[in-house]
């Protein structure tokens, strides 16, 4: 007796991925003839074969980029508060399309289209429905805690560096990782293995348990949360972040200008280091912004879901790819931001990959090969 991972219409019963995987799969088709598709469905059907090729390719460039990050990111000249979030950032993405990489490889490719597979397969999807989710939560955080940070240095420039120090970005990471974890624990609790004979085979699938008064409870509770308290309330606090982050920077603009008014070498230097600290706060507002455009409109849709009877599996459901592929661009683009904007992080990725390459080109100066000095713990 085959094992498979029943597909109807071209979209397996579990079509989620890593920002879509909550709160519920989709419900097995019956014997029924089945309505007409809807305009979403259709266009789920376009876009799905679309997405099931973008989605790999994303996923290795993604995880490559975050490697890269990695490993810039860790040098010992690139030591600071910021970059430590920045580099746990880097894992939690990475974690993140390194988990969805062999969901797409399965359930588009492998499994796809009524095809027979092992139970095996779905038990990667549970894996892969409990553990996404966590990981991508940790990523939206850590970018909430990122913004958080950059306002408070450059909000208190005399006391920013000792309330931002290394020791406490580091407890950051440690208490969002577990809060986040707890947080999700009704989501790794809600879901369960189901099976449907038909047709002298067993078609396996997970979905929401519902069975009890108190699963149903536990199923609308975990709505709740991750609508809320992993997309709606962390994507509000980097919008108002964001627009604190900009008017702070103007100000610091403003103060840099009056600096540049004075023509002694303090004020030279004073000078030089607030245009440095504007380019680094400009590459993390950069980074905040594109969180707050993919993230939010998902957990709108997800807070109607919630509201409104149906809405989840005839709007949010059909979204879930072109949402999932948004949200993969997000965690691998932040590679190319840093090399754009950010000349330290583009130097020492330079000296540790491209010296060779440089050096037999011609001469440079020491400035524009390597990162000519440590950077403090005081900047970013």
């Amino acid at each position: 007796m085959a094992y498979t991972i029943s597909n109807v219409n071209s979209t397996p019963l579990v079509s989620f991925g890593m920002t879509s995987v909550s709160p519920t799969a989709f419900d097995l088709y019956n014997s029924t003839e089945p309505p007409p598709p809807s305009d979403l469905e259709r266009f789920q059907d376009i876009y799905r074969p679309i997405h099931g090729v973008a989605a790999p390719i994303i996923c290795i460039l993604g995880i490559i980029a975050n490697c890269l990050n990695i490993v810039v990111l860790t040098r010992k000249n690139m030591i600071s508060p910021t970059n430590v979030l920045l580099t746990w950032l880097a894992i939690s993405d990475g974690l993140t399309m390194m988990a969805y990489l062999p969901y797409v490889v399965l359930n588009y490719h492998i499994y796809s289209l009524n095809s027979e597979g092992p139970l095996s397969n779905a038990r990667y999807i549970m894996f892969f429905a409990i553990f996404s989710v966590i990981v991508h939560s940790i990523s939206i955080w850590l970018t909430v805690s990122l913004a958080v940070f950059r306002y408070v240095f450059i909000r208190y420039p005399r006391r920013g560096a000792k309330l931002c120090s290394i020791y406490r970005a580091k407890l950051t990471v440690f208490i969002v990782c577990v809060v986040v974890t707890l947080v999700c624990i009704p989501n790794s609790l809600s879901y369960t293995f189901f099976k449907v004979e038909k047709n002298n085979m067993t078609f396996w699938y997970i979905d929401v348990r519902r069975d009890t008064p108190g699963y149903q409870f536990l199923k609308n509770f975990n709505l709740w949360i991750q609508a809320i308290l992993v997309k709606l309330l962390p994507c509000l606090l980097l919008a108002v972040l964001s627009i604190l982050l900009i008017k702070q920077m103007k100000d610091a603009e403003k103060r840099r200008k009056k600096l540049m008014n004075k023509s002694n070498s303090k004020a030279e230097d004073d000078s030089r280091r607030h245009r440095k600290t504007n380019r680094t706060t400009k590459m993390l507002v950069t980074v905040v912004v594109l969180f707050v455009l993919t993230e939010t409109p998902q957990g709108i849709l997800q807070l109607l879901g919630g509201i409104i009877d149906g809405f989840f599996s005839k709007v949010y459901v059909p979204l879930g790819d072109l949402m999932d592929t948004l949200a993969l661009f997000n965690n691998g683009i932040n590679f190319v931001l840093y090399c754009t904007m950010s000349k330290h992080f583009r130097d020492t990725f330079i000296k540790i990959f491209l010296s060779d390459i440089v050096k037999s080109s011609g001469p440079r100066p020491d400035t524009q090969l390597m990162a000519a000095r440590t950077t403090r713990v005081s900047e970013v």
